[in-house]
């Protein structure tokens, strides 16, 4: 019985794990923190602060094109250092604004963190504030080491 030899043929690199000036392929690269020895954890675990599920009327003022406008919106989630809103409308990353608590009139600088992503209800815009800012929600956080599993069953 003869028995050939298989060829495989390569998937198309992908740049990120192309090695450069070689025909090989390098497997990718753990993600490493900034002493390049820690592996950095993954996106949920990075988190700053407990995120908690809020819906609260806001304002947001900025200026578009030179003019200043005020825009209402309304919280999906928020946490100590800023919140994603829900507009009808996109707001670039970077874009500085004020935020106005509809409730207590407090405002408090932040900028729009990322894009947004659009969904059927509007654009979701992700804000962080200038510096944390806790008190603004007026409610308390969950501490930072509270999961969903140390909460206790509903009676």
């Amino acid at each position: 019985m003869k028995t050939d030899t298989l060829k495989m043929i390569p998937k198309a690199p992908n740049p990120a794990q192309a090695k450069a000036g070689s025909g090989a392929y390098a497997a990718p690269k753990p993600m490493l923190g900034a002493d390049r020895l820690t592996p950095v954890p993954p996106a949920p675990d990075r988190r700053r602060g407990q995120r908690v599920l809020l819906r609260v009327r806001a304002s947001i003022h900025v200026a578009l094109k030179g003019q200043p406008e005020t825009i209402s919106v309304a919280t999906l989630s928020v946490n100590a250092h800023g919140a994603v809103v829900v507009m009808d409308r996109n707001l670039s990353a970077d874009t500085r604004l004020v935020l106005e608590h509809a409730a207590t009139k407090e405002r408090v600088a932040c900028k729009v963190v990322r894009p947004a992503r659009q969904m059927p209800e509007g654009f979701h815009v992700p804000l962080e504030f200038d510096s944390p800012a806790p008190d603004f929600w007026k409610i308390d956080f969950p501490s930072p080491d509270w999961r969903p599993e140390d909460a206790e069953p509903a009676r």
